[in-house]
């Protein structure tokens, strides 16, 4: 009997997840580490923070708005994930059902489109949500110990959670079906541009219309109603975030018949949603794979101005094979889109939260009531955001770019230089270009925040030393254990050495973090004054700092070039 040919996509589907699970077999533990370090981080860390800060909200001194202010502040939350879900479901459904390799082979099956369209949505609901889900557990659970709800609080909570992550999915790939009729979704940087530009016009044009810079221009909490009114925006009743808070509440209530009320609106909507898409895909969905296959080989006006060109005008002071590397790496990168797409997602979220904050750095007055030096410490945060963002990009793309050069090897073997060279390569044009990232975002953070003299220096000094820090970890590992026969850059950096980059990357930056932001706070509470500190409290930080950065600025390099000049290419 004949397979039906939707068989034949999820019989692909499950080979593929089985040899990827047997390919992590040989390593599995590590595997295993890195999930539970993850879970005792964002689950156990972040269910500490969401109880401590919604218990005070809910505690007797907050009476009686304390109870109303929480569930606001849940709406804003789930308007939030709302929003980042759309716009991850759309970079990824354009990817997955419109750019993907494999599309070649499911197009040419007997298969109907919007059969194929569906399949990929799911994929595509899969791998946007996963990370919100995670995200989620902690609030959820913070939410329901903070109130001491009842246990028939958490089974409705992953219920209602469901439909609310089909809806964005499928509103992602509405639009992606729309834009990508017109657009060609090869050409993903006009896409990019046009939705980050898109999405920082709807910001602006919100906190306009809602009075945001009125309200935290207000000095005193007197004033909380208009708080309050803020809030309120993400607990309008046309939003699917006033849903799911009202679900929440109800369920915490233990009223199931009016929580299965929010239920079906939810899930009503949803399942309109995807009905919509269903009805659209044999129309656009076609048309927009075709468009896909451009080649894009048009000559573009002005063609010596191209960004390329531009960029290698600028490399006439390297060495010839120096800037040959580096021009080849540079047009590898930019000639993939699903590569840096996920860079321009990842930094430009950082980028609209921090612009976010120019209008609370307004009200610093009432804010410090609850948080001394409350500016401070969110620097610290996003100081902490940033190079965490940092670790994981020089994972994903620093990490490979070795073991990417393994099949063409041999002809880079061949020019006059030393194999060494070609590390040193990497490391230089990866901890140069993350620096500038970083850097950048940083000084943009400290501009908003007005902070003081004395954290600018500290922030830019550290986004400065771990640039280089992780820059050296992600070279120096993927020079000593570099995986020639794979060639996929994702299945690189989720393999064996590309976990432990991360793990350590992450422990790094941690502790650095972590080594700044005490005596910085002690400082900032007026406990110990760094003017009247004396050597002895000083030096231990200090030290502790030095030594960390220097191992990792050092070691990693080391091993790796020592590794790359003895092995068999």
């Amino acid at each position: 009997m004949t397979s039906s040919p939707l068989a034949v996509i999820f019989k692909a589907k499950h080979r593929m997840v089985d040899n990827y699970i047997q390919a992590m077999k040989n390593h599995i533990w590590i595997h295993a580490i890195m999930a539970l370090l993850v879970v005792i981080i964002l689950v156990g860390g972040g269910s500490g923070f969401f109880y401590v800060l919604f218990d005070f909200l809910l505690s007797e001194n907050l009476q009686p708005f304390g109870g109303d202010l929480l569930n606001y502040l849940i709406g804003m939350i789930f308007l939030t994930f709302f929003s980042m879900l759309i716009f991850s479901n759309i970079i990824i459904t354009l990817s997955t059902t419109y750019i993907s390799h494999e599309l070649d082979f499911y197009m040419a099956l007997p298969i109907r489109h919007r059969s194929l369209f569906a399949v990929k949505l799911v994929e595509s609901v899969i791998y946007s949500s996963w990370a919100f889900a995670i995200l989620a557990v902690p609030i959820f659970f913070a939410y329901g110990a903070a109130g001491k709800l009842p246990w028939i609080y958490y089974p409705l909570t992953i219920l209602m959670v469901m439909p609310f992550l089909i809806l964005p999915g499928a509103l992602g790939a509405i639009i992606t079906m729309l834009i990508s009729a017109y657009l060609p979704a090869r050409k993903t940087r006009a896409i990019s541009i046009v939705l980050a530009a898109g999405s920082i016009a709807v910001t602006v044009m919100t906190v306009r219309i809602l009075g945001f810079r009125q309200i935290f221009s207000l000095s005193d909490v007197k004033n909380f109603n208009e708080i309050m009114n803020f809030l309120r925006m993400g607990n309008e009743p046309a939003l699917p975030s006033y849903w799911v808070t009202q679900g929440l509440i109800c369920a915490g209530k233990g009223d199931v018949r009016q929580w299965f009320y929010w239920f079906c609106v939810l899930l009503s909507s949803a399942l309109m949603a995807l009905l919509i898409c269903w009805w659209m895909a044999p129309t656009l969905y076609y048309k927009g794979w075709c468009l896909s296959k451009e080649s894009g080989t048009q000559s573009t006006a002005g063609g010596r101005l191209s960004p390329l060109n531009i960029t290698e005008s600028f490399l006439r002071f390297l060495p010839a094979r120096t800037r040959a590397l580096v021009a080849k790496d540079i047009k590898t990168f930019w000639r993939d889109p699903a590569q840096w797409t996920q860079i321009i997602i990842l930094f430009g979220l950082l980028f609209i939260y921090i612009a976010n904050l120019r209008s609370a750095s307004r009200y610093t007055g009432a804010i410090n009531i609850f948080i001394p030096r409350w500016q401070m410490l969110l620097s610290f945060f996003n100081l902490g955001a940033t190079c965490f963002i940092l670790s994981i990009i020089t994972t994903r793309f620093i990490y490979p770019m070795l073991s990417l050069e393994g099949k063409q090897f041999w002809l880079i073997g061949l020019a006059p230089m030393d194999r060494c060279h070609i590390v040193w390569e990497k490391f230089w044009l990866s901890a140069i270009t993350s620096l500038i990232m970083a850097e950048g975002m940083m000084f943009f953070s400290n501009y908003i925040l007005k902070v003081d003299t004395l954290i600018r220096i500290v922030s830019a000094s550290t986004i400065f030393i771990m640039s280089f820090g992780l820059t050296s970890l992600s070279v120096g590992l993927g020079a000593y254990s570099p995986d020639f026969k794979e060639d996929n850059p994702a299945r690189i950096a989720n393999g064996l050495g590309g976990t432990l980059n991360v793990i350590l990357s992450l422990i790094y930056t941690g502790i650095v973090i972590a080594f700044e932001l005490f005596p910085l706070y002690l400082d900032a509470i007026g406990k110990r004054p760094l003017k009247s500190w004396h050597i002895q409290y000083v030096l231990p930080y200090a030290a502790a700092f030095i030594l960390i950065n220097a191992l990792i600025l050092i070691l990693p390099m080391k091993l790796g070039l020592k590794r790359w000049r003895k092995m068999e290419m």
